[in-house]
């Protein structure tokens, strides 16, 4: 029998935002255990993998990183006390294969899907471990001293999209209660948060009886130290006047939205089990601009669906010209079994699918280069994450979600880590901001 005050762990976090709030589960619930938290792998009695299955390349990933950690574990020198060394999957790709990973992978220690309740207590009964368990809401950052905290509203999701393997992996939209949501909220502002940013696979789905995706955050904003707030992952097809109120009625939320359009081809669209069109999209970009002034927009696209044709390419370019999206991401599609879309067939090259990608974000990247250089010589408020030495700093605008969008280097006196100072732009480059504190 082992004791968790003897044991070690760490946590590597793959995959998206939303996967991180789960990581930060299995943190505090290791730590609530009597688990002591490793500063590296290398030191880790237990290395837990939170892994990541939505498409081929986070596939990989989460494999190829499962593979370093057996080989961390074969590596190392014994730990004292015969309990050795340990590596456990846990997530999104192990739900999806679990059978497949544990008799393809006999070397992990410990495999598990989806992180809930029950992780914890089964990890200790495979390591035989005598740990004292608890049923804990909290959840401990990874990376404690963050200016921002992502809080999940939902899991799962609904709008089965035919190209999407998250409905198979997490299963339909479910909403948090407004009291969980609350209670996660106010833990992350009372650890230092000044920014919220909410995360779901479609926020605008959120229902909890009568509440709301609007009310909920109303609810939020009521917080006692809340700066901002910040929405992304909003299904499009979903944003409609309650949603554009919320961004332009509630001064705590940011204008700032992301709305993944994927593609602008109604034909390719429809394919895709989306009702949206290149019109359509349009509509919904002039309103939201018209109604909240100084919005950015961010979406995500799709390229080498099932069917695309170069007409259906170009009036997705034609799209992006005309909408002038403030950030915009984008992937080639690969066919995720199990998926209707899966059953269409690779129809698309892939020097293809390649050239077309580098099209688009070679036409984003300037757009995006264009947009910044208008904002030199403005004054912008920028939360200030970190400090590079004793006269420059790094931040975010209220224009650039954390991880996914642009940086602002500031330079000058009187900025503080993790507040929010007031800077005028001086220079831009095709995705970051300089300037100075005023």
């Amino acid at each position: 029998m082992f004791y968790p005050e003897n044991i070690s762990y760490c946590i590597i976090s793959l995959g998206c935002s939303k996967n991180l709030v789960d990581s930060e589960r299995i943190n505090a619930a290791m730590s609530a255990a009597g688990f002591v938290a490793a500063e590296t792998s290398e030191e880790a009695g237990i290395i837990i993998i939170n892994t990541c299955g939505f498409i081929q390349s986070a596939k990989e990933e989460s494999l190829s990183v499962i593979f370093d950690a057996l080989g961390i574990r074969d590596g190392s020198v014994a730990a004292p006390g015969g309990f050795g060394r340990k590596v456990a999957a846990v997530g999104c790709l192990t739900q999806r294969y679990f059978r497949d990973i544990a008799a393809d992978i006999p070397e992990l220690d410990f495999v598990y899907g989806i992180y809930d309740d029950g992780f914890v207590p089964a990890l200790c009964t495979a390591f035989d471990i005598a740990a004292q368990i608890r049923p804990i809401e909290e959840r401990k950052p990874l990376t404690p001293g963050l200016s921002y905290a992502y809080i999940k509203i939902a899991d799962g999701c609904s709008n089965n999209c035919s190209y999407c393997a998250i409905p198979l992996i997490r299963g339909p939209h479910r909403s948090f209660s407004p009291e969980f949501i609350i209670g996660d909220a106010a833990r992350a502002v009372a650890s230092g948060a000044k920014e919220l940013v909410i995360v779901a696979q479609d926020i605008a789905a959120y229902r909890y009886k009568d509440t709301g995706l609007p009310e909920l955050v109303d609810m939020i904003a009521r917080i006692d130290g809340v700066r901002w707030i910040r929405l992304l992952y909003c299904h499009p097809d979903h944003c409609d006047g309650r949603i554009i109120g919320l961004l332009k009625s509630n001064p705590l939320v940011v204008p700032y939205i992301d709305l993944p359009f994927q593609h602008a081809s109604a034909r390719i669209l429809a394919s895709m089990g989306r009702k949206g069109s290149r019109q359509a999209y349009l509509d919904l970009v002039k309103r939201l601009r018209e109604e909240v002034p100084g919005i950015r927009i961010r979406s995500t696209f799709m390229v080498g669906y099932p069917g695309e044709t170069d007409g259906d390419f170009n009036e997705l370019i034609s799209f992006l010209k005309e909408a002038e999206l403030d950030r915009v991401g984008a992937f080639a599609y690969s066919p995720e079994e199990g998926t209707p879309a899966a059953g269409l067939g690779e129809t698309v090259p892939a020097k293809v699918k390649r050239r077309r990608l580098d099209r688009l974000m070679a036409l984003q990247r300037r757009i995006s280069a264009r947009k910044l250089g208008e904002m030199v010589d403005r004054e912008v408020d920028v939360l200030v994450e970190d400090r590079l030495d004793d006269g420059t700093f790094i931040g975010r605008t209220p224009y650039d979600a954390p991880e996914v969008d642009g940086i602002f280097y500031l330079t000058g006196g009187g900025a503080v880590v993790n507040s929010i100072a007031r800077a005028r732009v001086t220079d831009s480059v095709e995705y970051d901001l300089f300037g100075i504190v005023l």
